[in-house]
Formats: structure tokens, C-alpha cells, sequence
């Protein structure tokens, strides 16, 4: 579990050293993800492909439109606001899930449900007035990490209804390559280069593939099965801690007061919707 949240907690810095479109880097990103898993799943569950239905196969696409929106935004982010605000608040991502489960859905909540929820967006809109604070790129970086805490919550939606049925190999193999099939295509059509880049890019994008999300990514899924639920959160909240400590040490990235007790509260209110139950997940799902 420790070397998965690193792993994922690298992703920011990977991404602000490939110095590329964020599209493009999603792409390859998700690409190269799908090439590894791809010959994996083959071997051990090609059962579970043969298997899948016409229901399972939408939901699975469906579920790889938000995932790629969500990596399109949240690495866009990176480009105009910080690593600690960016994975800070594309964390929210359960906060949302819990607000559809209120407002939607019309679940059941306490009020230390509503507590956790309101500490939450109160963390943010501080988060926001400093990013204000320092102009409207970093403030426009704040809303594309919203946004994309907003559609990885869309793709965890979906997501538990195909695996309830769709095994893990399958689903992941397959909603990576559906959701790079659709970044590639939008690459393709607004003509980003993909050639010519550095080979520190290149090695990013990579490093980003391989170890953010393989290794960082494969290893939360299977740390979902084989750790209590309440640990596991208390772990996963931590991802966005290291992801800033990391900006701090490699890019020198200081982590002014806003963020800092903007994130604490975020965290907090995630933590105690947990503890609450009901609408908010006991876990984060993916980050980054």
C-alpha cells in the first residue's frame, strides 16, 4: 500500500515535467497503461472478457468518458495552479458522490453528514479566495482540479455498477483503453504534436503510465480487498500530503496558509463523512 500511494503521489510531478499538451499526456498516459494490462488481462481473465454484455460494455464506456475528462482536466490544472491545490481538491471527489447520494438519489443523512460536507466546501472556497488572491490563472487552475473531481466522481458512479458483475482486470484494462481511444481522437482532431518532443517528456509520460498509474493505481484496487475500509481511507488521504510534500522537494513549492488550512478542513470533512456513512464512500477512489 506504502509504495502505491507513492506511486500515485508522483503523478503531479511526472506530469509537471512533461512539458506537453495535457491532452496528450493523458493520452499516453492511459495508452501506455492499456498496453501493459492489456496482454495481462489476455492471459488471466479472458473468461471474464468473452463474458461481457451489452449492458457491461456501455456502462464501461460510459464510465471511461468521465475518466478521461477527469484526466484531461486535473493535469490541465497543474499548468496554472499548484500541485498542492491541484490534488487537494480533486479529492473532493467523494463530497460530490455524497451530495448526488443527498440531492439525487434522496439517501438518508445525519448531520455530522452534512457537517463533514459543508467543512469540505468551506476548505475549498478558502482554497479558492487565496488562489484569487494571486490572480485568475491560478484561480482558473482551482476550478479545472474542481472539475476534475467533479467527473472522477461520475466515473466511480458508473464504476460500481459494472463491477458489480465486471471483474477488476477486465474493467480496468478495458476502461483505460476506451477512455485513451478518446483522447487520442482528440488529439488527432485539434492537431497536438505528439513528435518532437523531449526525451525528459517523453520519460514523464512514461514514468506517469507505469508507475502512477499501473503500479500506483493497480495497487489501491487490490489494497481495497486486502485492507480494513477505515485504514485504507486514512491512506488514501494522505496521497494528496505526499503529492505536496513531493512539490515542495522537487520544485521547491511552498504551501501557503489557504491551502494549508483549506486542505486540512477538505480532509476532515472526508474523513468524518466516513465515519459518518451513508452517502459519502469510505474511500476516495482515484486521485491523480
Amino acid at each position: 500500500m506504502t509504495i502505491a500511494l507513492v506511486s500515485v503521489g508522483h503523478a503531479a510531478i511526472f506530469v509537471r515535467i512533461a512539458d506537453a499538451d495535457p491532452i496528450v499526456v493523458a493520452a499516453f498516459r492511459l495508452g501506455i497503461a492499456t498496453a501493459v494490462l492489456a496482454p495481462v488481462t489476455l492471459f488471466f481473465a479472458y473468461s471474464g472478457l468473452r463474458a461481457l454484455t451489452r449492458r457491461e460494455l456501455r456502462l464501461i464506456a460510459g464510465a471511461a468518458v468521465f475518466l478521461a475528462l477527469h484526466f484531461a482536466t486535473w493535469i490541465a490544472s497543474l499548468d496554472f495552479t499548484s500541485i498542492a491545490n491541484a490534488v487537494v481538491l480533486v479529492t473532493l471527489s467523494p463530497v460530490w458522490l455524497a451530495l448526488y447520494g443527498v440531492v439525487i438519489l434522496r439517501v438518508q443523512s445525519g448531520h455530522r453528514m452534512w457537517f463533514s460536507i459543508a467543512l469540505a466546501i468551506a476548505g475549498s472556497v478558502i482554497i479558492a479566495v487565496g488562489s484569487a488572491a494571486g490572480g485568475s490563472t491560478s484561480l482558473f487552475g482551482d476550478g479545472l482540479a474542481l472539475a476534475g473531481g467533479i467527473f472522477i466522481a461520475g466515473f466511480l458512479l458508473i464504476a460500481q455498477k459494472a463491477r458489480q458483475t465486471v471483474d477488476l482486470l477486465p474493467f480496468v484494462t478495458l476502461v483505460y483503453g476506451f477512455a485513451a481511444a478518446l483522447l487520442w481522437i482528440a488529439v488527432i482532431a485539434l492537431g497536438l504534436p505528439v513528435a518532437g518532443l523531449s526525451g525528459t517528456t517523453y520519460g514523464a509520460m512514461i514514468a506517469l503510465a507505469l508507475i502512477s498509474q499501473v503500479i500506483g493505481h493497480t495497487g489501491i484496487n487490490w489494497a481495497v480487498r486486502a485492507i480494513p475500509p477505515t485504514l485504507l481511507a486514512i491512506a488514501i488521504l494522505g496521497e494528496p500530503v505526499l503529492s505536496s510534500l513531493f512539490g515542495w522537494a522537487y520544485f521547491g513549492e511552498g504551501i501557503g496558509w489557504p491551502t494549508a488550512l483549506g486542505g486540512v478542513l477538505i480532509l476532515a470533512g472526508i474523513w468524518l463523512g466516513t465515519r459518518a456513512g451513508g452517502a459519502l464512500p469510505s474511500k476516495t477512489g482515484q486521485i491523480g
